[in-house]
Parts: structure tokens; C-alpha cells; sequence
């Protein structure tokens, strides 16, 4: 018969923390053209999440009333995980010198650690169970983050020998676009792998404390997308090379989805 748990070991199992108190921002991303902005939690409910996007935020976009957004943050409604929605109202907040937008979500996606906001409670919810505490989960997110750098780097190869094989640029044309926009690509791409394979060596070393020592900005540039899906999709045009720009974006939206998370982990640490 399973033994029920302790007062002290479902604390361990189970941090909440109340959504009002988050007053770091996220990032999120447009879904017509995967342009990232960051935003801060206004307010949480079963009926929406209230965004605010202040003047201040270094990378800040206009939302619009109907634009379809991804939030990159598992938000739990009813045993399901919301991720993406519409952006159902917009207004200026003058006082606070901020856009204030409404997002219903309706798009679920998978979550890949057990860190998650409730719609239902107002509070971010850390599952321990099967982590010894929560430097272990940034340990583990840094580590996936890593994989899915080498995994856009693997991509970004690929595209550039097929397009070397199919594009209607003359030689010249081509060779400057691989130099100057490919290969500026693979390299910023390389630099920020580094930069987290960096932040995961001196998060396992510096153990319970590698939350409290942990770069936000620095993590977010690194996280941050590397290619401008426009610029590529103009520049090629071949229905094969938009699938690999597609598979690139993809893992670009993971590493959004981790950065959101290691940022619940270090309000949580806090």
C-alpha cells in the first residue's frame, strides 16, 4: 500500500508561489512570423491571461487585438496545458507607460518539466518528484537547451549544401549570401551553444546556488532566435528549404519554452 506523503515531504513535492509576485519578464512570440517579444504576467484567470508589455522591456512588440500569439509558459486549465491564444483586447496604460492585452488561450502544447502556472489557483506550481530540488531542474533544462542549439546547428548545415544545390542565384550571389547571412547565422548559433554549455558547467558546480547566480539576460540571449525566417524564405523560396526553416523554428520555440522556465525556477528560488 503506497504511504502518504508527509507535511514535509509534500512540501518538498509540490512550491507554489502566487502569480502576483512575478515580476520578471518572459518571452513570448507572434505566430504569423515567429517575431519574439517579452511581456510580464498581469493577471491569471480561468477566462484569460492579462499580459503587460512595458516601454522598458529590450525586446518589445505592439501586440493587436486578434493577432495569435504563443506565451512559450504552460498555463494548467482544467488538466490541460495552454500555451498559445488570441489576443482578445489591447489598451495604453499610461500610468504604468505599458500596453495592456488580454489573451484567451486555446492551444495546448506539451510540457516537458514540471513547472507550470495555474489558471484555476493564481500560483506557479513546481512538481519535485523525481528531482532532488530545483537546481537539478535548471541543470536539466540548460542540458536540453544545449541539444537543441547543436540540433538548429545540425539544421542550418543541411540548408546551406541544399541550397548550394538548388538555388536560382548565380555563384557570386550565392557565395555572398552564404557568407553574410548563413554562416553569420551558424556562428551566432555556435556562440550561444557555448554560452550555455558555459551556464551548465557552473550550474552543476555551483550545486544549490546555481539559481541565485544565474544570468537571466545573459540566458536570454542565448536563447534568444538566431535566424529572421523573412529574410530566408525571400531569399530562397524553395517549398524544401521552408521545411527546414520550419523544423529550425520549432526547436527555436523549445528553447523560448525553456528560458520561460528557468525563469519560474529562479523566482521561485528567490
Amino acid at each position: 500500500m503506497t504511504q502518504p506523503l508527509s507535511a514535509a515531504q509534500a512540501q518538498r513535492r509540490e512550491k507554489r508561489l502566487d502569480v502576483e509576485s512575478v515580476v520578471l519578464p518572459f518571452m513570448g512570440s507572434r505566430a504569423e512570423d515567429y517575431q519574439t517579444f517579452q511581456f510580464l504576467l498581469h493577471d491569471v484567470s480561468p477566462s484569460g491571461v492579462g499580459l503587460c508589455l512595458p516601454r522598458w522591456l529590450s525586446s518589445r512588440e505592439f501586440l493587436r487585438q486578434g493577432q495569435r500569439v504563443h506565451l512559450h509558459l504552460p498555463f494548467e486549465l482544467g488538466g490541460r496545458m495552454l500555451q498559445s491564444g488570441t489576443i482578445s483586447w489591447t489598451r495604453w496604460d499610461e500610468e504604468q507607460d505599458a500596453q495592456l492585452a488580454g489573451a484567451v488561450l486555446d492551444t495546448a502544447a506539451p510540457t516537458l518539466y514540471p513547472v507550470f502556472v495555474s489558471m484555476d489557483t493564481q500560483q506557479i506550481s513546481i512538481d519535485l518528484a523525481g528531482f532532488a530540488g530545483l537546481e537539478h531542474i535548471l541543470a536539466r533544462v540548460l542540458k536540453d537547451s544545449a541539444m537543441l542549439k547543436r540540433g538548429i546547428l545540425v539544421y542550418m548545415k543541411h540548408l546551406s549544401a541544399y541550397f548550394s544545390r538548388v538555388c536560382d542565384l548565380d555563384r557570386e550571389e550565392y557565395l555572398l549570401f552564404r557568407e553574410v547571412v548563413i554562416k553569420e547565422v551558424r556562428q551566432s548559433v555556435q556562440s550561444h551553444l557555448e554560452i550555455l554549455s558555459d551556464m551548465l558547467a557552473q550550474a552543476e558546480q555551483n550545486g544549490a546556488q546555481s539559481l541565485e547566480r544565474l544570468d537571466l539576460e545573459e540566458l536570454r540571449r542565448a536563447m534568444d532566435p538566431e535566424l529572421y525566417i523573412d529574410m530566408f524564405s525571400a531569399a530562397l523560396g524553395d517549398e524544401t528549404v521552408g521545411l527546414f526553416l520550419k523544423a529550425i523554428k520549432e526547436l527555436e520555440r523549445k528553447l523560448l519554452s525553456n528560458y520561460n522556465t528557468c525563469v519560474l525556477l529562479y523566482i521561485n528560488a528567490l
